[in-house]
């Protein structure tokens, strides 16, 4: 850990950006930031085809945020308050690939078969179009063409049975697929 190179990004979108240059050893996120959360976040990162461990920093660990960044691959989690020791133990322990606190993996439960009527993909595009980026901005930042894009909205459209961006992540917000990220496995 002596030789490491730290970056601040304050918000997502900033986060994305470097993410397209830089591939870090592990990202230590915030729950609480500007534009888009640290949850949507949690959505989109693998998106970008790399496995970076995730330690979350939090002083909003609920059971239900807790739950969800164990569902999404978080290695970790530590509360602001923690002492620089314990912060320590958590990098160290998240750069290894193990979990923090230990048995933190074991928190999330199996995904409902078929409850979904998103992919992983969608629900990231989702997540974008809600942040307010246009087809083109969600294709740059998730390495991907305008035109799939256009149709991985336009499959959206017909399984949520909306005709505009709008309605589109409105009814992905009453179904629940904007507050839980990973409801399903699909």
């Amino acid at each position: 850990m002596s030789d490491c190179k730290v970056s601040i990004i304050a918000d997502a979108r900033s986060a994305l950006r470097q993410l397209e240059n830089d591939s870090p050893d592990i990202i230590l996120l915030d729950l609480e930031l500007e534009g888009m959360s640290g949850l949507d976040l949690l959505r989109v990162l693998p998106q970008h085809g790399r496995n970076i461990p995730v330690l979350v920093c939090s002083g909003n660990l609920t059971p239900n945020n807790l739950h969800a960044i164990s569902r999404a691959g978080v290695k970790g989690y530590m509360r602001k308050s923690e002492s620089i020791s314990e912060v320590k133990k958590a990098i160290t322990a998240v750069s290894r690939g193990d979990s923090y606190p230990e048995g933190f993996s074991h928190l999330a439960c199996s995904p409902k078969a078929n409850e979904n009527r998103l992919s992983n993909r969608q629900l990231a595009i989702l997540t974008l179009m809600k942040s307010g980026m246009s087809n083109n901005e969600i294709a740059s930042t998730l390495y991907l063409s305008p035109n799939t894009i256009k149709t991985h909205v336009r499959l959206m459209y017909e399984a949520l049975e909306v005709s505009s961006r709008i309605e589109c992540i409105n009814r992905a917000q009453s179904l629940g697929y904007l507050d839980d990220m990973y409801q399903s496995g699909t």
